[in-house]
């Protein structure tokens, strides 16, 4: 585990810590990338050639499957869209940026912005407070604004349609780079379905580099919610049983050393021009 922005670990050999405690074999990998594996390979995603899921809940993971393939990345840390800076000196991130796409985009800005709007005594914020067990602004969490939207509250309904705003502009940023032909939604916040859904698709639409002149990518809600994770996890370690990372066929990504070759100095290729072939007597 090179870098987690959400929990305190740099260079954490988890798999190896793992198994020294547990007597099976351990494979780790990016709950993003066994999300998106579930919905290519049973979900959403059937059929897809370049598919980016993206899960809203803390933040925003992320995960790109292309023709089949799991794209990692050459350093194993692709899909960290959530990390792309939408808002020059925004809102902190964990990760020590600021303005990242998931302070606009996420469970975690949808509470903050909730929790902001009881605070203030907005208009009609107090009715959030029906969805809390015991009416305590400050355990307010995302999935209590989530239901009340479903119910129809219209100050929630607006909260989940910014968060489908943000998120149709950075689909569009990411469909500038990767031109994909479908983003799968999850995560907790998509729990809302077309209340955040139709507003990244109206904002995607109309920000999309070469809009009219090209195709756009679908844009579907994930099949398998929350449990796309465990389920891409199980597939995954069975991939791991019948291809071990490391072997020659290239389902998982292989750790190249490059050989590199000495690099010649100026002085020497202008000392053998100069110098002429060398003939040597027989």
């Amino acid at each position: 585990m090179r870098f987690s922005p959400h929990l305190a670990w740099r260079n954490e050999p988890l798999r190896d810590r793992l198994s020294e405690r547990i007597t099976v074999p351990v494979l780790v990998d990016n709950d993003a990338n066994a999300a998106a594996w579930a919905e290519f390979r049973f979900g959403a995603g059937q059929g897809s050639r370049v598919m980016v899921c993206l899960t809203l809940g803390t933040g925003i993971g992320g995960a790109l499957v292309i023709n089949g393939r799991m794209f990692r990345g050459r350093y194993g840390m692709a899909g960290e869209f959530g990390h792309m800076t939408v808002v020059p000196d925004g809102h902190w991130c964990p990760c020590g940026n600021r303005g990242c796409w998931e302070q606009y985009a996420s469970g975690n800005s949808l509470v903050r912005d909730a929790r902001a709007l009881l605070a203030e005594g907005a208009p009609g914020a107090q009715d959030l407070l029906g969805y809390v067990a015991d009416r305590n602004p400050g355990n307010l969490i995302g999935p209590d604004v989530t239901r009340a939207a479903v119910d129809g509250d219209r100050l929630a309904i607006e909260l989940i349609a910014d968060i489908g705003i943000w998120l149709g502009r950075g689909m569009a940023n990411l469909a500038a780079a990767l031109d994909p032909d479908l983003f799968v939604i999850g995560g907790g916040v998509s729990a809302a379905g077309d209340l955040l859904l139709e507003p990244a698709r109206t904002v995607y639409a109309r920000t999309l580099t070469g809009r009219g002149f090209r195709p756009m990518a679908d844009i579907q809600k994930a099949h398998f919610g929350n449990d796309a994770g465990l389920i891409g996890a199980a597939d995954l370690a069975r991939h791991s049983i019948n291809e071990p990372p490391g072997m020659a066929r290239g389902f998982w990504p292989r750790r190249r050393t490059a050989v590199r070759k000495p690099r010649r100095t100026l002085r020497q290729s202008l000392s053998e021009t100069l110098a002429g072939p060398v003939v040597r007597d027989k």
